[in-house]
Parts: structure tokens; C-alpha cells; sequence
């Protein structure tokens, strides 16, 4: 499938937005009316510039919590000198 942007004035977004949620309740009861789970809508954020969108897609935010919850937890090395980094990832090659 292939998708398109499209720009919209920003004065409609807020009929946008009513008519989303409203068309968003709909579905959401259709749907469980027929035993389907729900749908899990992506929202696009038009004040993030497309050349760093790839950062907050659902795996990038995925790989940056764990690199949170390596931090911390301590999970890490310091490195007195760009030379015992380089020694340190070569031993790991």
C-alpha cells in the first residue's frame, strides 16, 4: 500500500481533530460489537521536521527506553581515553 501526506490548513485541524474522535468512538464500538480488538491509530505530529521523524517512530522510542533503563541501571563503561574505547570495541569483534 502506498501512503501519501497531505498538507491541511492549520485552521481545520481542530474539525479534523472532533471529527476523528467522534469517528474514532464509532469504530471503537463497531468493532467490539464484532468481537475485533482495537485499532491503534499513529498520530502525526506536524511540528516535528520530516528529517527527524525516523526518531520518534514506536521502535526508535523502543531502543531509546532501554537505552534509558540501561543507564540506569548502571549498565555501562567509562573510558579514560578514545584509545581504551577503541582497545575495549575491538575486544568485542
Amino acid at each position: 500500500m502506498n501512503k501519501t501526506a497531505v498538507s491541511i490548513p492549520a485552521e481545520l485541524i481542530p474539525e479534523f481533530e472532533a471529527w476523528g474522535k467522534y469517528t474514532s468512538r464509532l469504530f471503537g464500538k463497531l468493532r467490539r460489537k464484532a468481537g475485533m480488538p482495537a485499532l491503534k491509530l499513529e498520530v502525526h505530529q506536524p511540528d516535528i521536521p520530516a528529517e527527524q521523524a525516523w526518531f520518534w517512530t514506536p521502535q526508535w522510542q523502543a531502543m531509546e527506553r532501554e537505552a534509558d533503563e540501561a543507564l540506569a541501571r548502571g549498565d555501562y563503561e567509562t573510558f579514560d581515553t578514545v584509545e581504551d574505547l577503541i582497545v575495549n570495541l575491538h575486544q568485542h569483534v
